[in-house]
């Protein structure tokens, strides 16, 4: 049995906050009934990734994954093999979140904060398939403990902020679009018969 202090270490309350910070951000650009449909349609999505992310964390299931995909490589006798389809999977990983963020950009080329957040929910997904393919090259930057605290603490940080930034400007930009526009609204007659 794990404790709560085995399970609670300053690492995991880094990635719970970061996590939890994001989503918060989301639900507060939907719930809050802010922006037009599309903003909020996008901030439920990228919450409804960042809840996943957030559950994933608490529970630590990209260890489990990868917990599996080791035992299966053993079980296979491939594991002494494990290197060159871990970089393979990482350069394909780059690739992709490469073309992920092209898209992103592309898709929300007027919505400056929407491609934001999505960029900023890309980079969190990477980062979740960096640690499920755990090359031990790159978990030796990611998981070396400084203080107490490991350095992937700082990308989940980063991704958290460029999503929850993304997230407020473009509920920003969506509510100075909609001012100028309900005032127009109200300045111009209902009807023409009622002037």
């Amino acid at each position: 049995m794990i404790s709560v202090a085995g399970w609670l270490n300053p690492t995991r309350i880094i990635g719970l906050t970061a996590c939890t910070f994001a989503l918060a951000l989301c639900v507060f650009a939907w719930a809050g009934g802010h922006g037009t449909a599309r903003q909020r349609r996008l901030a439920a999505v990228i919450g409804v990734l960042e809840a996943a992310l957030l559950l994933d964390m608490a529970l630590n299931g990209r260890w489990l994954l990868h917990d599996l995909l080791e035992n299966e490589s053993m079980t296979r006798n491939l594991y002494a093999q494990r290197a060159d389809p871990q970089l393979a999977a990482l350069g394909l990983l780059g690739v992709a979140a490469m073309a992920a963020v092209g898209l992103v950009l592309w898709h929300f080329r007027n919505r400056t904060g929407a491609a934001l957040a999505g960029g900023g929910v890309v980079l969190s997904l990477t980062c979740w398939c960096v640690e499920v393919v755990s090359l031990h090259t790159v978990d030796r930057v990611l998981y070396r403990e400084i203080y107490g605290v490991k350095p992937v603490c700082l990308v989940w940080i980063a991704c958290s902020l460029i999503t929850g930034a993304g997230i407020l400007w473009d509920m920003r930009e969506g509510n100075a679009q909609a001012r100028p526009a309900r005032g127009l609204a109200e300045t111009l007659p209902a009807s023409p018969t009622d002037s």
